[in-house]
C-alpha cells in the first residue's frame, strides 16, 4: 500500500512536461551563464523558431545543486539555493550571501608569471580563473623550454573571515629540446611531407607554441582529419615527438551559401572540393558565385610542398558591373606561397584578358579588349584572435602587380601597389580598433583596364558614401575611380545588452588622379552602428555621413566586423 502511495505520488513528475525555468535572485550572476551551467541556452532574439529554456520537474532539486556548486566556483561559498515547482513554471530561488575574496598572492617563479596569474588581490576566488592560471603557467613555462617543471599552486581559505591567500611556486629543472619525431600515417598522406610542416624539428629547444602552431598548420590541411602530437615521453631533457594522422574519410565536399550586403546586395555561391585528389594533400575545387554586381566561376589545384610551402593555379570567368561600364575578365594564376604563422608570402604571376563594355562614356572608360601579365607578390603579418569578430591583434599586408608593355604578353607597363593595416585593442569588455589603406597606381605605357583604378565608399571604405560612390563622376552621374588613395577608420565598439553591441567610427578618404593622394582636400565619414552577436559572427549595421553636409549619408549592413 505505502508502494502504491509513493508511485502515485512520484508519477505526475516522473512523466510530467518540461516547463519554463527561471531565476530570482542573482545579481552578481547573469540567467545567461545559470543556463550555460546546467547545460542550458537561452536563444538569441533572431531565433523565434527556438523555445524557452524549459526542465523537467524531476530534475529541479538537481539543477538547484548544480547553481550551487557553480555559485562556490565563483567565490560565492555561502551561496543558498533552493527549487521551487509549480502548475506553470521552475523557479530557482538564489541567495548569493557575502563571497570569498582573495587577500594576498605570494608567487615564487625565476620565470615571469605575473601576467599569467588572472587572479588579483581583492578579487572573487573563481576556481576556473585559478585552474586557468595554473594552465597559463604551465605553458609558459613549457614555452620557455621547460618541460619537467614541478608546480605547486595553493588557495588557503578562512570561511570566518572570507578571505583567501593563494601561492603559486614553480622549480624549472633543466631545459629540454625536442627529440627524434616519429610519423603514423595513412597511404594517401606521406609522412614526411607532414613532419616539414611541423613547426619545430629534432634538436630544437622544446617549445609549446611551436607545437599549437604546427597543430594549426597540419589542421589547415583540409585533408587531415585528425592530428596528434604526443609529446608526453620524455627521456630526461629529450623530448621525442609521435605524430599520428587520419585523413577525412570523405575527402568531397561540397558548399552552398546565402548572403546579403548592401554593397553587392543578394549573393550566392556554392563549391565542390575534393580535398586530397591524387594523394598527399593535393586539391582540386570548382567554384561559382553570383551577385547583383560580381558573377564568377573559377577552378583551383592545390600542391602542397614540404616546409610548409605550396603551389596553386587558377583559372576562372568573371563579370563585373561598374556604374558607366561593365568588364568580362577570363583569367589564369599560378602562384607559390609559404606560410609562417602569423607571416604568409606569395609570388605569381596573372594573366588577365579583360574587355570592357557597355561605356556610357568611352572617353573615360574606353570599350575595349586587354591583355595584361602581371606578376604578383603580397606579404601578410596577422595576429588577430578571430577573423570575423576580432577583439585584439594586428593584420599588415603589402601586394604589388605589375607588367610592361610587349607586344605578345601585355598592353601596358603599370605599377600597382596597395599596403592595408589594422591594429585592435580590447579594455574589458570594449573594444578600440584602426585601420589604414594606402593604394597607388603608376601607368607608364600602353593601357590598362579601367577596372584597374581605385574605387572609394562603401561598408569597407568610408561609409558616408555608397559602394565606389565617392569623389569625381562623369556627366551622367559614374564614378570615374582614381589612380591613388589613401582611407583610414577608427572605431570604438562597446555593449549594449545581451547580444547587442554599438559602435561608432570616424571613416576619411584622400584621393587623387596621380600616383600620390592629395592631403589638402579629405572626404569624411562619421556615425555608428549596431551589431548582433551571432555564432557565425556579428551582424552589423551603420549609418554614416559627411559632418559638413549631413545630407550626404548611406546605410550599409554586412555579416562581421570590418577589421
Amino acid at each position: 500500500m505505502r508502494h502504491a502511495l509513493f508511485l502515485s505520488v512520484l508519477a505526475p513528475l516522473l512523466f510530467s512536461a518540461p516547463l519554463p525555468l527561471q531565476f530570482v535572485g542573482n545579481e552578481k550572476i547573469s540567467s545567461d551563464a545559470l543556463y550555460t551551467a546546467i547545460g542550458l541556452r537561452k536563444p538569441y532574439v533572431i531565433e523565434v523558431w527556438e523555445k524557452e529554456p524549459s526542465l523537467e520537474p524531476i530534475a529541479a532539486a538537481q539543477s538547484a545543486t548544480a547553481i550551487s556548486a557553480y555559485y562556490r566556483s565563483k567565490g560565492y561559498y555561502h551561496n543558498k539555493v533552493a527549487s521551487k515547482v509549480s502548475d506553470t513554471a521552475i523557479t530557482i530561488i538564489i541567495e548569493e550571501n557575502n563571497p570569498i575574496k582573495i587577500a594576498d598572492i605570494q608567487i615564487n617563479s625565476p620565470v615571469t608569471i605575473e601576467s599569467d596569474i588572472l587572479l588579483k588581490s581583492g578579487a572573487l576566488l573563481d576556481q576556473e580563473k585559478f585552474a586557468d592560471s595554473k594552465s597559463r603557467i604551465k605553458k609558459r613555462y613549457g614555452g620557455a623550454g621547460y618541460c619537467n617543471a614541478e608546480f605547486n599552486s595553493k588557495a588557503w581559505v578562512d570561511i570566518e573571515t572570507d578571505l583567501a591567500y593563494l601561492v603559486f611556486e614553480a622549480i624549472p629543472n633543466e631545459k629540454c629540446t625536442f627529440g627524434a619525431i616519429s610519423v603514423e600515417s595513412t597511404p594517401n598522406i606521406d609522412g614526411t611531407l607532414v613532419a616539414s610542416m611541423l613547426r619545430f624539428k629534432e634538436g630544437d629547444p622544446y617549445d609549446l607554441e611551436a607545437i599549437r602552431l604546427s597543430y594549426e598548420t597540419l589542421y589547415a590541411q583540409e585533408a587531415i582529419a585528425r592530428v596528434l602530437i604526443n609529446d608526453n615521453d620524455h627521456n630526461g631533457s629529450i623530448v621525442p615527438i609521435a605524430l599520428d594522422i587520419e585523413e577525412a574519410e570523405r575527402p568531397i565536399r561540397f558548399t552552398a551559401g546565402l548572403g546579403y550586403s548592401s554593397d553587392q546586395g543578394i549573393t550566392a555561391q556554392t563549391g565542390v572540393k575534393h580535398r586530397n585528389i591524387f594523394g598527399n594533400l593535393k586539391t582540386l575545387s570548382l567554384d561559382a558565385r553570383y551577385s547583383q554586381i560580381i558573377q564568377e566561376a573559377s577552378g583551383t589545384f592545390g600542391y602542397p610542398l614540404a616546409n610548409r610551402g605550396g603551389l596553386g593555379a587558377s583559372i576562372g570567368y568573371r563579370n563585373e558591373l561598374f556604374d558607366g561600364y561593365k568588364t568580362e575578365s577570363t583569367y589564369e594564376k599560378i602562384t607559390a606561397k609559404y606560410q609562417e604563422t602569423p607571416t604568409a608570402a606569395l609570388v605569381g604571376v596573372l594573366f588577365d584578358r579583360i574587355q570592357t563594355y557597355n561605356s556610357t562614356d568611352i572617353v573615360t572608360f574606353p570599350n575595349n579588349v586587354l591583355f595584361i601579365t602581371s606578376p604578383l607578390g603580397e606579404l601578410n603579418y596577422d595576429t588577430r584572435n578571430k577573423p570575423l569578430d576580432p577583439t585584439k591583434g594586428v593584420w599588415l599586408n603589402a601586394k604589388m602587380t605589375g607588367s610592361l608593355l610587349t607586344p605578345v604578353f601585355s598592353d601596358a607597363t603599370y605599377l600597382k601597389s596597395i599596403l592595408s593595416g589594422a591594429y585592435i585593442k580590447s579594455f574589458d569588455t570594449q573594444v578600440v580598433g584602426a585601420k589604414l589603406k594606402w593604394g597607388s597606381l603608376h601607368l607608364l605605357d600602353g593601357r590598362i583596364p579601367s577596372s584597374y583604378r581605385f574605387y572609394a565608399g562603401g561598408m569597407n571604405s568610408n561609409r558616408a558614401y555608397l559602394y565606389r560612390d565617392l569623389g569625381p563622376k562623369t556627366s551622367s552621374g559614374d564614378p570615374i575611380g582614381f589612380a591613388s588613395l589613401m582611407e583610414g577608420s577608427v572605431e570604438y565598439r562597446f555593449p549594449i545588452y545581451g547580444e547587442f553591441r554599438g559602435v561608432l567610427f570616424n571613416d576619411l578618404t584622400f584621393v587623387s588622379d596621380v600616383t600620390i593622394p592629395d592631403y589638402t582636400k579629405g572626404y569624411w565619414g562619421v556615425g555608428g552602428g549596431l551589431r548582433y552577436v551571432t555564432p557565425i559572427g556579428p551582424i552589423a549595421i551603420d549609418v554614416g555621413a559627411d559632418p559638413y553636409n549631413f545630407s550626404q549619408y548611406a546605410i550599409h549592413f554586412r555579416i562581421g566586423e570590418l577589421f
